[in-house]
């Protein structure tokens, strides 16, 4: 496993890869666009080129970048009104196209960045049928993928399971992917906490084994290419994304001994976003927790 965590790139992309390192990263996930606004960061020659090579210096990787939450690839093909929060619609968006063009925005900067993969929260229905929304996901993802070649991926994230998103179920996860057609550059990211929210018994003696294997079964683990480590605030089966650092929470220390432990997930990207003890995200402590409960599950197993 190469740990690492999501990383502020607050003034200027590059400094992620600093606070990366800062507290004991091997690979990172960041923020290529403001997660919650629409207008795309104008990344410079500069700073891409300062990202590439502190990165390269570090011995960072794999890297990648986590969508923003505005998109919604599943929401129904039309203008609908938009506003600030709580006030009232001033103009209207798509926002189905709009999730689109953000998505091959960030396939954009993940090439000139050299990022592995975009994780992608995949989307809700809105109202439409399930069908209607995976074939709309799909559609989109593909189109996104054309629009810019290279080999930057899309990695879509299981969800916590909420309202009518997709993605709460592997096959969920697998009607999206066959949607896409295009398997080359499509790959998944488990989040630990979504599947402990929407019900997958990861904590549970032999769980993260039998999880694993309806994984493999529905969706294939060779397509799985990261791992995010979050333990849980919220209760088993709870269908709500808020994450814990890791062995404070429901999941608890002994649940990610056996998450780290099983021989399946060895070698993955891990990728922290836990609030951290201080609140300001990810941080030493957390890491060495996720280094000591791997050693500590493989142990369990008399792997070593």
């Amino acid at each position: 496993m190469r740990f690492g965590a999501h990383v502020s790139s607050s003034g200027g992309i590059s400094n992620a890869v600093d606070r990366a390192v800062a507290i004991g990263c091997e690979s990172l996930q960041v923020f290529t666009h403001n997660p919650r606004t629409w207008k795309p960061i104008n990344h410079t020659d500069e700073q891409v080129a300062l990202f590439r090579e502190k990165a390269a210096a570090a011995g960072l990787g794999p890297l990648v970048s986590h969508g923003l939450y505005l998109m919604n690839l599943g929401a129904p093909d039309r203008d609908v009104p938009t506003g600030p929060p709580g006030k009232p619609a001033t103009s209207t968006r798509n926002i189905h196209r709009s999730s689109i063009e953000s998505l091959r925005q960030h396939l954009e900067i993940g090439e000139r960045l050299g990022l592995a993969g975009i994780v992608l929260h995949v989307g809700s229905s809105k109202g439409s049928t399930e069908d209607e929304a995976i074939a709309r996901i799909g559609a989109g993802i593909a189109e996104a993928l054309g629009a810019v070649p290279g080999a930057c991926a899309v990695y879509l994230e299981n969800t916590a399971g909420a309202g009518d998103t997709i993605g709460r179920t592997f096959e969920q996860l697998r009607r999206v992917y066959d949607a896409v057609g295009e398997p080359e550059r499509l790959g998944f990211c488990l989040d630990t906490q979504h599947l402990f929210a929407s019900g997958y018994p990861v904590h549970e003696e032999g769980g993260i084994d039998r999880v694993v294997d309806e994984f493999d079964r529905v969706v294939g683990i060779d397509r799985l290419r990261c791992l995010h480590l979050n333990d849980s605030m919220t209760e088993f089966g709870s269908n709500r994304d808020r994450h814990e650092n890791l062995g404070d929470g429901r999941i608890g220390e002994d649940g990610m001994r056996r998450i780290l432990g099983c021989p399946a997930l060895q070698g993955l990207p891990v990728v922290l976003e836990v609030p951290g003890l201080d609140g300001n995200g990810p941080d030493a402590e957390n890491m060495e927790r996720a280094r000591r409960f791997q050693r500590e599950g493989l142990a369990l197993r008399g792997i070593g």
